[in-house]
């Protein structure tokens, strides 16, 4: 599980007054894993997902507002990557 202070370090915010708004997108990072198959709750998480929860946080902090394609292709791309062993997809 991706904590608060986790988040903040890989953001590089050193101030508290984000911190609800880091764990909401801590939960919104998490619910999208699960939402594509990924288990993030049971412990232990893999290295490579928590990273990718970092991943999202840190993107969903610096691009607060609508971002391009090539942007959001990107981080697609490097969470994929991370997250595509620890899948489980249900027909």
């Amino acid at each position: 599980m991706v904590t608060l202070a986790a988040a903040k370090a890989h953001c590089r915010v050193d101030f508290d007054d984000d911190d609800s708004v880091i764990e909401e997108m801590i939960a919104a990072a998490s619910n999208h894993l699960e939402s594509i198959g990924v288990d993030t709750t049971t412990a232990p998480v893999p290295p490579a997902v928590d990273h990718a929860i970092l991943m999202l946080v840190a993107h969903f902090y610096e691009h607060r507002e609508a971002v391009g394609d090539a942007e959001n292709a990107a981080i697609q791309i490097g969470v994929n990557r991370l997250i595509q062993p620890y899948r489980s997809v249900h027909l």
